[in-house]
């Protein structure tokens, strides 16, 4: 009996473990996949934007955790707002803004971006010591 609850939960450890190994090199993979499509289309700002706003949802269809969407729009708030700032006092500047000194494309940029780092960062994490789930 203490055998099949030992061998249980080296199942479950192992299922676990793949499936965060799986998670972490899917976040990997769309992370560079998208910077990929961001180099090849960054001088047209609307094909960029729907780029990584289809790639987004996408992602969500597959893999479905509804924590993204709070990273989601917190990064694609806080970070333009801090952009907006540091090409408003000269800090640097784009090439093609759109509005307020910024890209059409980044808000959405760093809403994704904020999703892959934390679930990349827990991906590794998780590999080290098990935490709950964002």
């Amino acid at each position: 009996m203490a055998y099949e609850v030992a061998d249980q939960e080296q199942t479950m450890d192992k299922a676990t473990t793949g499936s965060t190994r799986f998670a972490l090199v899917r976040d990997l993979f769309i992370f560079w996949f998208v910077i990929f499509l961001a180099v090849l289309c960054w001088r047209n700002n609307v094909v960029l934007t729907v780029i990584l706003i289809l790639a987004y949802w996408i992602r969500y269809y597959f893999w479905p955790n509804r924590e993204d969407h709070v990273l989601y729009v917190g990064g694609a708030l806080l970070g333009p707002v801090a952009e907006i700032i540091a090409t408003k006092v000269g800090i640097w500047h784009y090439t093609l803004p759109t509005f307020l000194n910024i890209p059409l494309w980044l808000p959405f940029a760093w809403g994704f971006a904020a999703v892959l780092i934390m679930r990349i960062a827990l991906g590794f994490v998780s590999r080290v010591s098990p935490v709950r789930s964002l």
